[in-house]
């Protein structure tokens, strides 16, 4: 590969999820707040909801391992299940047994256990990635679940995180939808986010040298993406391997155009593709609406969960810093809560 040819020591644009490699947007420190306040809430029950690509996963496995303290974790990642199969699957995470193979027998079986596990003071988080696929009946199955009592409250914590249509299930379901606590939308990243998002994921990489990736291959690269995570990934690794396999240590936006169909499967539309390496408007290449808004807690806790995020965003300032020692060039100067941009990346209004 390309690594050693760009002086890199690990791969930057990974398909599969890294949670090392995940940049904290401002909506992804707020999705991560409020995963982790499902998880330490006692009455915590959360929908986490996204375009695939998006990085719900990426963020489920860092708050996973970020995990610290007294607490039992199901985690179910595959959701094409009957409902006797989500219960014998719940069962196994849990390492309890069940006398027969029944369900009202796995029923009763997990309950004692979220009991048990109730008075003896241990929470018990139920994660379900690509929740989009449980049937109607494993979403009334965690409903019940979820509103089991213990000492503390609920005996059931839950995240759940899907594609959009996941709200959409939910809201079918009026009980289950008000015993959810906070909805949350992942909306692709803004054309300066995929930018920064870039240069993090090789500063991860262990890449030292001027920036790779120049303003108008950013915009290009956003156009395409939507900002998406995913396809910004699959996008950045074409133009390193297009450079690579002419021996070439710069990046040519005009490569974009040659290899969109086969990364993207699919033809721009005359007169929305980008004149590559002609300047365009980010205009031409509007990404598409987010088909929910984000909807967050309202009230004190919503005020605790802002606070909280806003904290984690300050990361994003850090590694402008970090970003701008590491190729030599002064530190911005401070404007508020505007974040650095990156080095040697001067964005015009």
């Amino acid at each position: 590969m390309y690594l050693e040819h760009f002086g890199l020591r690990r791969h930057p644009f990974r398909m599969t999820p890294e949670d090392d490699f995940v940049y904290m947007s401002q909506q992804h420190s707020r999705a991560f707040v409020y995963m982790n306040s499902a998880i330490w809430s006692p009455e915590g029950f959360v929908v986490i909801s996204g375009e695939i690509g998006s990085g719900k996963t990426t963020l489920l496995k860092k708050t996973i391992r970020s995990l610290d303290g007294n607490l039992k974790l199901l985690h179910v990642s595959y959701t094409n299940l009957k409902s006797d199969d989500f219960f014998r699957l719940l069962i196994h995470q849990a390492g309890i047994k069940a006398e027969t193979d029944s369900k009202v027998t796995m029923l009763f079986a997990i309950m004692d256990y979220l009991q048990m596990m109730a008075d003896r003071g241990t929470p018990v988080v139920l994660a379900v990635d690509e929740a989009q696929n449980l049937s109607k009946e494993n979403l009334e199955d965690i409903r019940m679940l979820a509103g089991l009592e213990g000492l503390g409250g609920p005996a059931m914590r839950v995240i759940l995180l899907g594609q959009p249509e996941l709200k959409d299930h939910i809201r079918k379901i009026q009980q289950l939808s008000q015993r959810v606590k906070l909805f949350f939308h992942l909306e692709g990243l803004s054309e300066k986010e995929t930018g920064e998002y870039i240069d993090y994921r090789l500063l991860v990489a262990g890449h030292k040298g001027a920036p790779l990736f120049d303003e108008a291959m950013v915009k290009d690269i956003f156009a395409m993406s939507g900002g998406i995570p995913r396809v910004i990934n699959k996008l950045c690794d074409g133009l390193m391997m297009c450079a690579f396999s002419d021996e070439r240590q710069v990046l040519d936006r005009r490569d974009l155009k040659e290899i969109r169909k086969d990364l993207l499967g699919d033809e721009p539309a005359i007169g929305n593709s980008p004149e590559i390496p002609t300047s365009t408007s980010s205009a031409d290449f509007e990404p598409p609406a987010s088909q929910s808004a984000p909807v967050s807690a309202s009230g004190e806790l919503g005020d605790t969960l802002s606070r909280m995020a806003a904290a984690l965003e300050g990361i994003d300032e850090k590694l402008g810093m970090l970003l701008h020692e590491k190729t030599g060039t002064p530190p911005p100067q401070d404007s508020g809560n505007v974040k650095p941009l990156s080095p040697g990346r001067h964005r015009s209004n």
